[in-house]
């Protein structure tokens, strides 16, 4: 929070102090000789008042100044030569005058800022929606925070698409972070709600998104050798490419048909049906009770099961992925995941701004340990109090953009 936005907290109780202060110094000067005069500081009030004050407030003190000095000069004997008398006064109007100007530029600074602000908000919020979001039987809340100050979102993603298949969430985060890292982030955000609702397979989904952040890649390759632009943003240079590891999530019932075709993708809505996603050992007691949740893993931090009687269990993938815009590295297609999900299991999801938050001592955040105290909580409070632990740890200082999703799958 910038310094003025600080110490207007206390506005309520700094101009108070300035009016007791300009009060003083009429009762100063006409209790003490007439050779001590102090209404030449009578114009600090306002000067101080345009730094921390609102407008109005700096206006009103400037008057009164300008009463203090008719007061002490004209009510109140001295001894000055009329020059100096003059020069004092005309002083003290300098001064009420430069605050005045002072606090009307601020204002009108803070008001553009306020503009420029919301104008921000509505396009980060139109880029990220806000938590919590709903898709089928299947409720996503998280938060988000930005190392960039003033910044809604930076270099970190997420989305809930509903789609005739199922759920399907993403969760990702750019190389680099801060606002300069949107462009790889939106490209993914966009070739992800596109492909969610005509692919039936996750993993085409998957190749939509590679596909989408190649083309980004490109295009800002050529921006930059047309414009002669290598300048650095602290999260890798503009001339590298950027990747993008990420998370993806789908919800599958046992009963409801086919739903991944593996390395080929299916059509799209009206598709017929493909190979099914759900593995072949589901629950065959009652297949239509079994949900399950498929995963495909992009290179990114592991997720974690959060149990209703507080046992926690990290996700640990059949092999690691490579990041999306390295998927050409890879000779055989992302690997799928199946986990059974039943009403009181919870996933938990978060970006390396979570893992690797450091404290001033360079102590890496302790997100396991944490989750296994709270795995119980309801799913509000546990993101309360993660947020706050992670405020607490970091004393307020992230290093890198933070965000974590809670999904949990809600019948009905």
């Amino acid at each position: 929070m910038p310094w003025r936005e600080r110490t207007r907290a206390h506005t309520s109780r700094i101009f108070p102090v300035l009016l007791v202060y300009l009060a003083l110094i009429v009762l100063i000067d006409s209790v003490t000789p007439r050779s001590l005069r102090l209404d030449v500081f009578a114009a600090l009030a306002p000067l101080i008042a345009a730094a921390v004050c609102t407008y109005r407030q700096t206006l009103v003190l400037g008057l009164l100044d300008l009463v203090v000095m008719a007061i002490t000069h004209g009510v109140i004997p001295d001894s000055l030569v009329p020059l100096n008398r003059v020069a004092s006064v005309l002083g003290n109007t300098l001064m009420v005058g430069a605050s005045i100007a002072v606090a009307r530029l601020l204002r009108d600074r803070e008001e553009l800022l306020a503009q420029v602000r919301a104008t921000g908000e509505a396009a980060q919020r139109a880029l990220l929606r806000e938590l919590p979001l709903r898709s089928g039987d299947m409720v996503v809340d998280g938060f988000y925070v930005s190392s960039q100050q003033g910044a809604l979102v930076g270099g970190d993603i997420y989305e809930v698409v509903d789609t005739p298949y199922g759920p399907r969430v993403l969760i990702g985060d750019v190389q680099g972070k801060g606002l300069r890292a949107l462009g790889a982030g939106a490209a993914v955000l966009t070739s992800f709600r596109e492909a969610a609702y005509h692919l039936r397979s996750l993993s085409g989904g998957v190749k939509a998104m590679e596909v989408g952040l190649r083309r980004y890649n490109s295009a800002h390759r050529r921006d930059r050798d047309a414009n002669g632009d290598g300048n650095g943003d602290g999260g890798g240079s503009e001339g590298e490419e950027r990747f993008v590891t990420a998370l993806v999530f789908g919800l599958e019932r046992a009963d409801a048909g086919p739903a991944d075709s593996g390395p080929a993708d299916s059509g799209p809505a009206d598709s017929g049906p493909a190979d099914s996603d759900v593995p072949a050992d589901g629950d065959a007691s009652d297949p239509s009770d079994t949900v399950w949740l498929v995963l495909i893993d992009c290179g990114h931090v592991r997720p974690y099961l959060l149990q209703a009687d507080g046992t926690v269990s990290e996700l640990e993938p059949a092999e690691p992925g490579l990041p999306l815009g390295l998927g050409d590295l890879m000779g055989t297609p992302r690997p799928v995941q199946h986990v059974p999900i039943h009403p009181d299991t919870r996933v938990f999801a978060c970006t390396d701004g979570v893992t690797e938050a450091r404290s001033p001592a360079g102590e890496f955040y302790p997100l396991a340990d944490r989750l296994g105290g709270w795995a119980s909580l309801p799913t509000p409070e546990l993101l309360r109090r993660l947020r706050g632990d992670l405020d607490a740890h970091t004393k307020g200082r992230l290093q890198d953009d933070a965000a974590a999703l809670v999904l949990e799958h809600v019948p009905g």
